[in-house]
């Protein structure tokens, strides 16, 4: 509960910065934003890392389970996480066609690396069809 106060603090705490240097140094807000989702993410680096573990810990405990798939699913989460960011920034700085640009771009991308994902699914369902 307390690191959610610290978080939400933290957001507050910078969304007032931007507003602030919107007012004086238009210029510099990017940078203001960026960092302040930086300092996020610094800060929530200890529950990535739980998370990880835990996730490495399920996928060993079931043999089903390939460990690539476990890479495919942090990848995927990573690219979903940096186009949010991404579309954001953009949309922050009214962007819409831009934003737009970048969705469409993280998901064609968590589409294509799903691929052989899809494929194996698609071979057991026939697997089991037969």
């Amino acid at each position: 509960m307390t690191e959610a106060i610290k978080l939400a603090a933290v957001g507050i705490i910078c969304a007032v910065i931007i507003v602030l240097v919107r007012q004086m140094r238009p210029e510099f807000a990017p940078f203001v934003q960026a960092g302040g989702v930086i300092v996020i993410t610094v800060m929530l680096a200890e529950y990535l890392r739980i998370i990880l573990e835990k996730s490495t810990e399920i996928f060993e405990n079931f043999e089903i389970f390939d460990a690539a798939y476990l890479s495919l699913l942090v990848k995927v989460l990573g690219i979903a996480i940096i186009t949010k960011i991404g579309a954001d920034i953009c949309a922050d700085n009214g962007n819409a066609a831009l934003q737009s640009g970048v969705e469409l771009a993280g998901k064609v991308l968590i589409l294509a690396m799903c691929l052989p994902l899809i494929e194996t699914v698609v071979e057991l369902a026939g697997g089991l069809l037969k």
